[in-house]
């Protein structure tokens, strides 16, 4: 056909304005094609979006639902509290030179300003060991453990200027509870400074040294 055309058909080039328009009907059949595959392609994603986001909704659903009445998830402070107090069941590692209470103060006192220093007497138990160490951040964390038959108790005392008390668990005397991983980890801040009482005893268990070092503490 093409053979025969070129045979009996006069062959004349199409004007510049015919080509142009041409080609511009073209291109514009070529973005209507090209609009109408996307609408489709974002219908079927967005078809999907759904269901994966009902999907998420069903699992967060199920999350909030397992947590109800549960204690508040700690924050990454009270988690790292927590785990500072079982590595120091196993095994504390103090610094020699910190061995009383007196030791202790004053080295609390030149890092902190104030010696926070908990009297744990009337709970039977007396100061293990303590250490001060320097953090990569440029922060200091202090250690102090206490140790009895009633049980132990790790205090840890850093200056954390973003952290704040999650809410729920219970105060006592100004310090508040949370029950987390099987302890108790009680908060009290001082400004800046932020003291983390870790134990195994309960709030009711700790009143009666709350009550003797709570005043003395921060005033």
């Amino acid at each position: 056909m093409k053979a025969l055309l070129r045979e009996r058909v006069r062959i004349m080039s199409a004007p510049a304005v015919l080509r142009r328009t041409i080609i511009a009907g073209l291109d514009q059949e070529d973005a209507r094609l090209s609009i109408r595959r996307v609408r489709s392609s974002c219908r079927s994603l967005w078809v999907g979006s759904l269901g994966a986001l009902a999907a998420a909704a069903v699992v967060l659903v199920a999350i909030l639902v397992s947590g109800l009445g549960r204690q508040p998830t700690a924050n990454g402070a009270l988690e790292s509290a927590v785990d500072d107090y079982l590595s120091a069941e196993r095994n504390f590692v103090s610094t020699p030179v910190l061995r009383t209470e007196t030791d202790l103060a004053l080295a609390l006192a030149t890092e902190f300003g104030y010696p926070f220093v908990w009297d744990f007497s009337p709970l039977g138990l007396a100061l293990a060991g303590a250490r001060i160490d320097p953090q990569p951040d440029g922060r200091t964390i202090a250690y102090s453990f206490y140790r009895g038959r009633a049980g132990s108790i790790l205090c840890i005392n850093s200056r954390q200027r973003d952290f704040n008390i999650p809410p729920g668990g219970e105060i006592v005397h100004g310090v508040h509870f949370f029950r987390y991983k099987g302890v108790w980890v009680g908060v009290a801040n001082y400004g800046s400074v932020f003291c983390y009482l870790v134990t195994r005893l309960t709030p009711t268990q700790m009143t009666p040294a709350l009550i003797r070092s709570g005043p003395n503490i921060g005033n």
